[in-house]
């Protein structure tokens, strides 16, 4: 009886090792972000900045102006025992001029792709009261100068729910039961306020080779 104990807890653990580490309340997202938004304490502009200037950083990290919305956010690194390793960048509100919005709420994630200036990222789509729901997919193109990152609002994967309003209504504006997109509009994306490029039209913290 023993020995088959013994037995039985050696393979619940290797059955255990096996699966993908999950965070302290069992829920575990994978590749994929979670329905709802979270919201991370201790984010304000100035804290992000200092901790910007502190790190190295790769080109799509730093403080973006998002001036459709009328928004300031973050694209940090990050990882977690929720998430898949592919999930590697979050996009975290620091300001919004939408005041039921708390800074530190998760709008979005990145992960990478193939091509150096192009990126997998999901948005959240839908606002319930200070609640983002609804992650949408697109790809998004970080430009040469690292500067600007621009949205294909075409290849967006929408599932259209109802009694919600829309988050990001500019973006999301042209959703309904069948998507279509009818002229052409200007690009839409984010526009990198730190760090921003020196006089060399390199970027702050950006090793320069000579």
């Amino acid at each position: 009886m023993a020995r088959m104990r013994k037995t039985l807890i050696i393979a619940l653990s290797a059955v255990m090792l096996a699966m993908p580490a999950a965070a302290a309340d069992g829920e575990y997202y994978g590749d994929t972000p979670p329905m709802q938004t979270m919201v991370l304490p201790g984010y304000t502009v100035e804290e992000a900045r200092q901790r910007l200037a502190a790190s190295p950083l790769q080109p799509i990290e730093g403080m973006w102006s998002y001036p459709d919305e009328m928004m300031t956010l973050v694209v940090e690194q990050f990882t977690s025992p929720q998430f898949s390793r592919k999930l590697k960048y979050r996009i975290v509100l620091l300001d919004s001029e939408d005041m039921s919005l708390l800074p530190g709420t998760v709008i979005g994630y990145i992960a990478e792709s193939a091509d150096n200036n192009k990126f997998q990222l999901w948005l959240y789509s839908q606002q319930d009261g200070m609640k983002l729901l609804g992650p949408s997919e697109c790809v998004a193109t970080l430009h040469d100068d690292a500067t600007s990152l621009t949205f294909e609002r075409g290849s967006l994967k929408v599932r259209v729910r109802f009694n919600l309003t829309r988050f990001l209504p500019r973006l999301f504006r042209f959703i309904s039961v069948s998507p279509y997109i009818d002229k052409e509009e200007l690009p839409v994306g984010f526009r990198k306020i730190y760090p921003a490029s020196d006089d060399n039209d390199s970027m702050h913290h950006e090793i320069r080779y000579l």
